[in-house]
């Protein structure tokens, strides 16, 4: 049930579309990547904004994650073009405004509003991953594809420092251009769909629903699969657990640098963004080939693991360059990560067009465990005034979470063995 799902997938012209699907995900991922990092710094240090405050510019994106149940029961019913650009009306055109802001209220709003509409991306971008790519190569091809999108993406993200760190006012040309820029990866995203049938098997459904039926509907359905599927069940509970140390640390990582660091645009975007992603490009493909080679559950097991040392490097990071070696070294332990965020769900998926679906829910318990723990972050460090016991959390959170990822392995193995 849990290989590979893909074997029908088409392989002529891989090149070709890898190719496109690079540029499409640069233009959509890579420069979203890069706008999500600026804000919460762009709030603190142009819009003056307090913890909290920054706090809820950080924790959107993800917190909105809860929505992508609800985003892929309109994929479901709706043709692919089409869904991408209502993605793109929600999630990128309301960047355009934020260039307008003259004040933190003018900042947040439309931001909240390209987080509901970020929780969108997710189903599309599984299904086409799902038709692109067959399964005995989709880990690699995917880790070839994130490994230059994040190189773009540490490419855009230090433009936009030292953009800012020339002119503090340079947000109201980056923010309408980048919306731009996406429009352009939604329809080169949606070219692809139409090449190889993403509308096949879309659901035809009654538009009598109710708003109640749209509501309850999705979630029914997120329910039943977790009840019925145990093993992607306690996949998530894994992440769910990794997901506390993440969230505190990125909730906590722009008040870091701007609190206690005190340190300029560019000096954040190099020693974060760019160290970061250049640590994961390294190791993306190596985390693919084990993707491939031992599946979801192990691989993502030893990343969990690697990045326990993450939180406790921030602990005691003085200056610029310790926060760069640590963010460089975090990037290397979150590739496989990375590369289980998405091809697990759809490794896991038992059936082809169950993948978008797998792929929500997984997006929407990154809402969730948001919604939590980046909260508990800033209250851990506004109630002690220290970072110590925060991190110290987030970091026992990592290694447990590679326990549990390594006992759902056993779970496995041992199931396949008393199926022979």
């Amino acid at each position: 049930m849990y290989s590979s799902i893909s074997a029908a997938a088409p392989t002529r012209g891989i090149p070709r579309f890898a190719l496109l699907h690079i540029v499409a995900v640069i233009l959509l991922q890579a420069t979203s990547t890069s706008v999500i990092t600026l804000m919460p710094i762009l709030a603190a240090k142009r819009f003056f904004a307090g913890e909290w405050e920054v706090l809820f510019i950080t924790a959107a994106p993800t917190v909105f994650f809860t929505l992508s149940i609800f985003w892929n029961d309109l994929f479901k019913h709706t043709r692919f073009s089409p869904y991408m650009l209502v993605y793109w009306a929600t999630a990128c055109l309301p960047l355009a405004f934020i260039g307008l802001a003259e004040h933190y209220w003018m900042l947040l709003i439309p931001h909240l509003i390209c987080s509901v509409g970020g929780a969108g991306y997710h189903p599309a971008a599984g299904e086409l991953l799902n038709r692109l790519y067959p399964g005995t190569i989709r880990g690699r091809v995917y880790s070839v594809i994130w490994a230059i999108s994040l190189l773009a993406g540490a490419g855009i993200g230090y433009g936009f420092g030292k953009a800012m760190q020339g002119n503090d006012e340079a947000f109201r040309v980056i923010l309408p251009v980048s919306a731009v820029f996406q429009l352009l990866g939604v329809l080169l995203f949606s070219w692809i769909a139409r090449k190889v049938d993403c509308d096949t098997g879309r659901v035809q459904i009654s538009e009598d629903r109710t708003l109640y039926q749209r509501i309850v509907e999705p979630i029914t359905h997120m329910r039943e699969v977790l009840k019925n599927d145990s093993v992607f069940a306690r996949y998530e509970a894994a992440y769910m657990t990794y997901g506390i140390g993440w969230m505190i640390t990125y909730a906590l990582l722009p008040i870091l640098v701007t609190k206690k660091l005190n340190l300029g645009y560019d000096e954040i975007a190099t020693s974060t963004q760019v160290a970061y992603l250049f640590g994961m490009v390294l190791m993306l493909w190596p985390a693919g080939w084990l993707m491939d080679k031992l599946g979801p559950v192990r691989s993502t097991g030893l990343s969990f693991a690697m990045l326990t040392f993450y939180p406790i490097g921030l602990i005691f990071a003085p200056d610029v360059w310790w926060l760069t070696l640590v963010s460089f070294i975090y990037g290397i332990s979150h590739a496989g990560t990375s590369v289980g965020w998405m091809l697990g769900p759809v490794s896991l998926a038992p059936t082809p067009d169950k993948v978008p679906q797998y792929v929500a829910i997984h997006a929407t318990f990154v809402g969730i465990r948001g919604k939590i723990f980046q909260g508990l972050g800033v209250l851990l460090y506004s109630t002690t005034q220290s970072f110590t016991l925060a991190f110290s959390l987030a970091a026992i959170a990592f290694a447990w979470s590679a326990v549990q990822m390594w006992q759902l392995n056993s779970l496995i193995v041992a199931r396949g063995r008393n199926a022979q």
